[in-house]
């Protein structure tokens, strides 16, 4: 069995120089010699040593990335499918950067660096959690996803999310619906502000009531959407449609809903936001924003391997099309 490419070098009767090419899929070598040298590969049961390619070439064929919430929430295992597909495209292998402690003294780019990454995702995190604007000058290839960081050689991926609340808002006052609540996630957020600014401009263009009593600020969990039905409940004249900043949170809004023997959609119309797998078999099934995860997750990659190989490329500010999926949640108001 060899041990370094000099033995496999010797072994097909080629330079050191030759084998490197080959290994990484460079040009320059004759279909006939690649093959004698795959062959002698293959023979000998070599695996080539990324780790000490890395070290030679100043890349580590690694990926870090930083994931505050973990893989548990739908939206975030969707995403890393399209990761985790486009890593396949890209040869790079991905690192799950866990932050063990976030005391005063935590570095996010000294973090980075100890684990020797080529280039950073983000995503998960509010706009406070961490110091980005050190991230920003660190010179760290980095793609943030959902949050509209820029820098030198930082950029972000997000879905669209102000026309897809409006649109939403438009699609109720077609079915009628005058008395719309809107339940959102963190304000401080970058989706949270967006959606929000969504609402309140489809609102003013309708010229539909702006009532500060229909509009709940938790964050994205089904306890969260349940909690703010509950809310909506106790008031004398309560919305008769609910657009929801997530299909977690539209999960408790018809929780709370049928505990109260409201009929979804006859008393009250729901739309949620994401196009997670279980909103195709919520009773009813649920009206909701299709976010494209598969593009979201392959374009931070391909992006994010532009920016590795292309010091000089501008960073990406990606915004990716959304999809109001109609199913039974919603009809016409009956009011």
């Amino acid at each position: 069995m060899a041990k370094n490419i000099h033995d496999i070098a010797k072994a097909a009767g080629v330079s050191i120089t030759t084998v490197s090419k080959v290994i990484n899929n460079r040009p320059h070598v004759s279909p006939k010699t690649r093959a004698r040298v795959q062959q002698v590969i293959r023979d000998e049961q070599f695996i080539p040593n990324h780790t000490a390619r890395g070290l030679v070439q100043g890349k580590s064929k690694t990926i870090g990335m930083f994931l505050t919430t973990g893989l548990t929430h739908p939206f975030f295992s969707r995403v890393v499918v399209g990761l985790e597909k486009a890593l396949k495209e890209t040869g790079y292998d991905l690192l799950y950067l866990v932050q063990f402690d976030m005391g005063s003294d935590y570095s996010i780019v000294q973090h980075c660096l100890s684990r020797n990454v080529d280039g950073v995702l983000i995503f998960g995190f509010q706009s406070h959690d961490l110091n980005f604007e050190e991230m920003l000058q660190s010179g760290i290839p980095t793609i943030f996803i959902d949050m509209d960081f820029t820098g030198p050689r930082a950029g972000y991926i997000t879905s669209e999310n102000i026309d897809s609340i409006k649109t939403a808002v438009r699609y109720l006052h077609q079915l009628q619906h005058q008395r719309i609540a809107f339940i959102n996630g963190h304000l401080d957020s970058y989706v949270g502000k967006q959606r929000f600014e969504g609402y309140r401009l489809a609102m003013q263009e309708l010229e539909l009531p702006y009532d500060p009593g229909y509009i709940s600020i938790g964050d994205f969990s089904k306890e969260s959407g349940y909690a703010a039905m509950k809310e909506f409940l106790k008031l004398s004249n309560g919305p008769t449609s609910v657009i929801c900043c997530s299909d977690m949170i539209a999960l408790g809004v018809l929780e709370a809903a049928a505990e109260a023997g409201l009929s979804v959609p006859d008393d009250l119309s729901v739309i949620g936001f994401d196009g997670i797998e279980m909103s195709k078999h919520t009773q009813p099934a649920l009206t909701t924003i299709q976010q494209d995860f598969l593009t979201l997750g392959e374009q931070a990659i391909r992006s994010l391997n532009e920016m590795i190989h292309s010091p000089n490329l501008p960073p990406p500010s990606i915004i990716v099309p959304t999809n109001l999926v109609i199913r039974d949640s919603c009809a016409v108001c009956p009011l």
